[in-house]
């Protein structure tokens, strides 16, 4: 089965790490692109973190990073899940809404060493 795209909809523009899109993947997902910019050039998929509401009161873990509702555009807080980080075809990129600032980028990406234990390998 062919996969049909609606090119009118599909983001055309550059991508970068710390890039926030609005993606169309089994539903519409809001996601942190986290994949390094050279392979975004090249790679017709980028590795992204999902980023789910966040409700007043829930917890945020060391592995998460909680956007506020400016970071992320949307009108409502975020957080971003790097447990589930994801693979998502660029023709499924929609829209961007945004991008983190390099801090927050950093924080994000700490976040995301946690989840993938690289914090062990620091000695």
């Amino acid at each position: 089965m062919i996969a049909h795209f609606d090119l009118d909809k599909m983001y055309c523009g550059k991508i970068k790490r710390g890039d926030i899109f609005l993606a169309e993947h089994e539903r519409e997902q809001v996601v942190v692109v986290v994949q390094d910019d050279i392979l975004n050039e090249r790679l017709g998929t980028v590795l992204a973190v999902p980023v789910e509401p966040h409700r007043a009161g829930e917890p945020v873990f060391k592995n998460e990073l909680l956007l506020s509702a400016k970071e992320i555009n949307l009108g409502r807080p975020g957080v971003c899940l790097t447990h589930k980080l994801m693979t998502v075809d660029r023709r499924h990129l929609t829209a961007k809404k945004g991008e983190l600032a390099p801090e927050r980028l950093g924080e994000l990406l700490a976040a995301l060493d946690i989840t993938l234990g690289r914090f062990r390998d620091r000695g």
